[in-house]
């Protein structure tokens, strides 16, 4: 059904947590591995908070009509509450990497082939041994309550009605079995490095008897990234989103390559190292014999002044040389930008925000459109460009823009 944005939608406002254990476990998570935003929430406590009715994200279920999912920011923007979007929305420090993350999409252009006679356009790949309808993936992000009710759980059966894999974070607001259960598609299990081993050890065996079929530590994480427009609202999170996978213990803030070993010690799923930016830590990981590599930059959320993804994808591609898939992520939101990731060496990618905007204004049905959007695209424009196959797509089809 078509989005209706004049209708009356009650918007709550965002207010900082009331209960003790969930200042403390809020506190943990603002000073060390948040996802989807990682910025510093201001936390504290205030006895107005305790008087506010429960925070309540939008419930409701539709297809969306999407025409650019740029278009999807704005029309969430104007259902959801204004903490939320901004947690949501935001980029670290002044934003620069978040902003080149879509201008530098602009900066490469397609090279098309024409006359080729070549047959409707087979989107369908293999990764990590997961069949997919498409070469696009959910990206990990945290608390998805804060744009559907449904939160996780909408997520997980909207990617899995496109056909695709989603990838869980550890601060998610439903368990890791609850996610698992709620779907029968692919998904793989993001971790946040627990300070106690026995923690970690645990989340990883929740993981595998679960059903998730690989595990993405992101490396770029670790530290608090500084939204500017967190700090000026003084979000922090609801006492009624619970991060209901965080132990007792904290995140580590300093990660190293014993960390990798740890889970490729204690898993038998495939590892993805995400967050590589640069070619020396993709030649480090496959030398540590990492299963996959996601380039990324987090969405623009934690350093900023670093390159935007697509711009540092082919040397990191150069060096792997086939070796692992390589996923990328961070920027994406048009089927050409599919097109032109996949061309420069990336096996697949991964949304990110366009994901939960979807959830915000539609829940699982508005997360299979943005899916469908973007296949429908990518078809399109493979079409178009003379491909007929995933397999297909190399540098020959793109080239630097004038």
């Amino acid at each position: 059904k078509e989005i209706d944005m004049s209708a009356s939608l009650e918007r709550r406002q965002f207010f900082k947590t009331a209960a003790a254990g969930v200042v403390a476990a809020s506190a943990a998570i603002s000073h060390a591995q948040t996802a989807p935003a990682n910025a510093p929430l201001v936390v504290g406590l205030n006895p107005a908070d305790a008087k506010r009715p429960p925070f309540q994200a939008q419930s409701i279920e539709r297809s969306l009509r999407i025409a650019d999912l740029n278009d999807l920011e704005a029309e969430a923007q104007r259902v959801m509450d204004p903490g939320a979007f901004a947690f949501i929305s935001s980029g670290s420090d002044s934003q620069w990497t978040l902003r080149e993350n879509r201008a530098s999409f602009a900066r490469v252009a397609i090279k098309p082939q024409y006359l080729v006679g070549k047959p409707a356009p087979d989107l369908r790949t293999t990764l990590l041994g997961q069949q997919l309808s498409m070469p696009i993936i959910t990206t990990p992000m945290g608390a998805h309550g804060l744009a559907h009710q449904s939160a996780e759980l909408g997520t997980a059966r909207g990617t899995a009605a496109a056909g695709s894999l989603m990838t869980v974070s550890t601060m998610a607001n439903h368990t890791i079995e609850e996610i698992a259960a709620a779907s029968t598609g692919p998904k793989w299990f993001q971790l946040y490095m627990p300070k106690s081993r026995d923690e970690a050890l645990a989340l990883l065996r929740r993981a595998e008897t679960a059903g998730y079929t690989a595990i993405v530590f992101a490396i770029d994480a670790f530290a608090p990234g500084s939204s500017d427009a967190t700090i000026r609202m003084q979000c922090s999170m609801p006492s009624s989103l619970m991060l209901v996978n965080a132990g007792q213990s904290g995140y580590k803030t300093s990660l190293g390559w014993d960390d990798v070993k740890f889970i490729q010690q204690n898993t038998k799923l495939p590892l993805v190292l995400k967050g590589v930016l640069t070619p020396e830590m993709a030649k480090l990981a496959l030398e540590h014999g990492v299963s996959a590599i996601q380039v990324s930059n987090h969405g623009g959320r934690q350093l900023d002044g670093v390159p935007a993804a697509i711009d540092a994808l082919p040397a990191v591609v150069d060096v792997v040389k086939g070796k692992v898939p390589v996923i990328m992520d961070s920027g994406i939101r048009r089927g050409t930008d599919v097109f032109k990731a996949l061309a420069m060496g990336a096996n697949a990618v991964a949304i990110g925000r366009p994901v939960l905007y979807g959830l915000a204004l539609g829940g699982s049905m508005g997360v299979q459109s943005v899916y469908e959007r973007l296949q429908a695209e990518l078809s399109r424009d493979m079409m178009i460009a003379g491909i007929a196959s995933i397999k297909e797509l190399s540098r020959d089809f793109v080239m630097p823009a004038a």
